[in-house]
Order: C-alpha cells, then structure tokens, then sequence
C-alpha cells in the first residue's frame, strides 16, 4: 500500500488507488473544515482498499465503507472498486423505484461523510449506544456538514433521500432495526427517513442539537434520548410511527355510540 501522509486525514491506498485517494480526502477535508468550528476534530485515517487488501485487514464484507475506533485511532475504510455483486443488490432493491437520481457509486461515495460524521461522534464523545439514535445524529452531523461545505452535494443527497424514502421495506420497526436484523431495503428506507427530517431540524433549528448535544457531552442512550425529545418534543410523534419507547400513547378510543 502506498502512504499518503497529511496531519488531519492520512490515507493508505492499495496499488492504484492514489488519485481516488486523494480525491476523498478533499471530500472529507472540506467537512472538517465545517465541523472545525464547533469542536477540536481529531485526525482520522482513510484507508482506500483493494478486495485483497481489505481482506486482510477487516473481517468485514468488501464494498461498504464503514467507520472503526480502535486504540484510540479513528479510521474510515473505502472500497478501491465497489464490487459488482454489490452494485446488484442496490439495484434489485432500487428497481421498483425507476432509476436513480445519481449513480449508484457516486451515492456510496457521498455517504463515506456519514462515516466521516460517526468517527466524530467518538472523537466528541457523543455516541449514546442506541443505534437508532447514534444513526439519525450522524445523518443530522452529515447534512449540517454537507450543507455548507459543498450545498449541491446535499442537494444530491437529499433527492436521493427522497428517492429512497419510496421504498416500502417489510420492517418499519426501530426495534428491529436496532438488532440489526433488517435488509438493505430497511437500511436504506431508515437512513432517507432520518436524512428527511434532519433537514427539517436543520431548517427549523439550525445546528441547535449539534450544540446542545456537545454541552451534554459524554452522551449515553438515557441523555441523549431525553435531551433529543426535549429539544425537539414534536418528533415524539413522529417517532411513534416507528414504535419507539417513549413516543406519546395513542389517544383513547372514544366511547361507543348509543
């Protein structure tokens, strides 16, 4: 692997993978420009991998990129390629839906932000250990970022969102998606709803939750769902649809009539 040494984001690239490399470092530079001006940003390693080099370094699937804290070390690892057994699976899931706003690729590498957007929530001290919750905060961090380092990309994003939120997935449960026991169709139903109303915060309430969020600090599931709800009582509601703990009960029946 060839290093490309920087202070905020080093990144190790398999053969040939050097311009890619680059490339998703100013992607992700641009970000941290951003979220410089509400925290210290910590460096993150980006790891830019071909099938035989991730292999032998994750146990994970090749394809997706994912976000790792290890000893301390914040990482991000990113396909060289994005497999075509990979691309397959998008696009049975996305064929109902017609074709897509943006190539199937150029979303996966939009979404290495989101993952971008994860490592912080380490660095910060912000995961609260409820998936659910440590998910809709990174989509929240991602289209903040997003939003004002590069708007056309969170324009792209969102109609991809929108695109998604089409899908009519089988589990609509956070239940069930907190055991991590949904399909690709589920994960990405969930990830465009939460995207959808990140950008109704952000539009409502600016970076009001990043912030509160950072006084807060560190966060576990118990304060960070008690502060969101606070801060925000009308996505009790909205959370409801998705039988959430702690969504507002449903009204009583109204009395039979004579």
């Amino acid at each position: 692997m060839k290093a490309l040494p920087h202070p905020h984001i080093p990144v190790f690239a398999s053969e040939g993978g050097t311009l890619r490399a680059k490339s998703l470092r100013d992607y992700l530079l641009a970000l941290r420009e951003v979220y410089l001006g509400y925290a210290p940003v910590p460096p993150v390693t980006l790891y830019v991998l071909s099938e035989r080099d991730w292999r032998a370094l994750v146990p994970y699937p090749y394809g997706l990129a994912f976000q790792r804290s290890e000893g301390g070390r914040l990482s991000l690892f990113a396909p060289l390629t994005y497999p075509e057994r990979l691309l397959h699976r998008f696009r049975e899931v996305l064929l109902p839906l017609g074709p897509p706003p943006m190539e199937i690729p150029a979303f996966l590498d939009l979404n290495l932000g989101h993952e971008y957007a994860h490592a912080l929530q380490v660095a910060w001290r912000l995961r609260t250990g409820a998936r659910w919750l440590d998910e809709f905060f990174a989509n929240y961090l991602f289209l903040l970022g997003l939003a004002k380092a590069r708007p056309d990309l969170a324009e792209s994003l969102l109609a991809f969102s929108r695109y998604l939120s089409r899908l009519e997935p089988e589990r609509r449960s956070l239940s069930a998606y907190e055991r991590r026991r949904g399909d690709l169709k589920s994960a990405l139903w969930f990830q465009a709803q939460f995207t959808l109303k990140s950008r109704e915060i952000l539009e409502r309430k600016g970076d009001g939750l990043l912030l509160a969020f950072l006084e807060a600090a560190p966060l576990d599931r118990k304060k960070g769902h008690r502060l969101l709800l606070e801060l925000y009582p009308e996505l009790k509601a909205w959370f409801a649809a998705f039988g959430l703990k702690g969504a507002p009960e449903a009204p009583p029946s109204p009395p039979p009539g004579p």
